[in-house]
């Protein structure tokens, strides 16, 4: 018997071998795992994105229906972002980049503000906007409203810009977050402002004084020259990447990818991925300038039509463009050393 407990004593437990062995299959396992997990999450995080950019286009088509017109659209402020009060002329246009809708922007933005009733795609996607009409003063933090259909599942907080160009925060320092800092995850296209029609129809039309009536006739006739383009490849608004591949003119993964595609949601409502490739970037020509914007097309999307045979700002074409489309900053492209 004392033989027998002898011998059951000794088979307690396991041998170092034995413990590395299955601390080797676990590792194993975890190796091959988290890649499919983590590409699991990616796939659910990239159709929620998709799926925010399909509500957003259905917003697009009942505004275009109630309206006849483009969410695209400047605002005339006083320098650099405070209203201009009715029947009042302004010093400022701005192009509202982030404005198209979302939840009323952080305190710490510097310029492009607008309040949650003012945004146009709002009403059709959310219910209780404010109604008053904008003074000037900021909405507080408790009294945001949220808008997560706004919200790239990739806007963790951290900064969906990083990695290439200037820092998402540069018109509100110190918040990463597009999301929290602009209102929406999602950048309307800027490239209709360089397209050459557009900046005729400008100097034809927004002569001083600044008034709302010029600002108005000006965003229509942007409209009516925007919706003689291809509606299904003129995009409506895209992830923060993909304006920034655009702009730096380098080639990037996406939010929710390894590889070079991107999603954005165009005129016609639908949304899709945008493969954004250096061939692309490449393609538009002109002299290549770092930080210097350059409107861009590619398989399937444009952001502007009639661009001047491809040159952007810095071509023959563009030389008296009204807007800057320079970097903020003038770093370039992360890595970059100017020759």
């Amino acid at each position: 018997m004392d033989r027998m407990n002898c011998v059951s004593r000794r088979r307690i437990g396991f041998t170092l071998v034995e413990l590395l062995v299955v601390i080797g299959i676990i590792a194993l396992l975890v190796a091959i795992l988290l890649p499919v997990l983590r590409k699991a999450r990616m796939a659910a995080d990239d159709a929620q994105c998709l799926s925010n950019l399909r509500q957003i286009g259905q917003a697009t088509i009942m505004y275009k229906s109630e309206h006849g017109r483009v969410p695209f659209f400047f605002i005339l402020r006083n320098s650099p972002w405070q209203p201009v009060a009715d029947g009042a002329n302004g010093r400022a246009l701005w192009w509202t980049a982030f404005s198209y809708g979302g939840k009323t922007t952080h305190q710490n933005i510097t310029v492009g503000y607008m309040e949650d009733s003012l945004k146009p795609l709002n009403k059709y996607l959310y219910k209780g906007i404010y109604s008053e009409t904008w003074n000037g003063a900021k909405t507080t933090p408790d009294k945001r409203l949220q808008r997560d259909v706004f919200r790239c599942p990739a806007d963790d907080g951290i900064g969906m810009g990083r990695g290439v160009g200037t820092r998402v925060d540069y018109l509100g320092p110190g918040v990463m977050s597009p999301y929290e800092l602009y209102g929406t995850s999602y950048m309307s296209n800027r490239g209709f402002m360089y397209d050459a029609e557009i900046v005729r129809l400008y100097y034809k039309c927004m002569t001083g004084p600044l008034t709302a009536a010029k600002v108005d006739y000006f965003n229509n006739g942007i409209s009516k020259i925007v919706m003689r383009w291809n509606s299904a490849q003129t995009y409506v608004a895209a992830d923060i990447w993909f304006l920034w591949s655009l702009f730096y003119q380098k080639q990037i993964a996406g939010a929710h990818s390894t590889q070079p595609y991107h999603n954005g949601v165009f005129l016609d409502g639908h949304a899709e991925h945008v493969y954004i490739t250096q061939r692309d970037l490449d393609a538009a020509g002109g002299t290549y300038i770092p930080g210097t914007y350059v409107p861009k097309y590619g398989s399937g999307w444009y952001e502007a039509r009639n661009t001047g045979g491809g040159k952007g700002v810095t071509g023959t074409t563009y030389q008296q463009n009204p807007w800057n489309g320079t970097d903020p900053f003038g770093v370039g492209p992360r890595g970059y050393t100017p020759g």
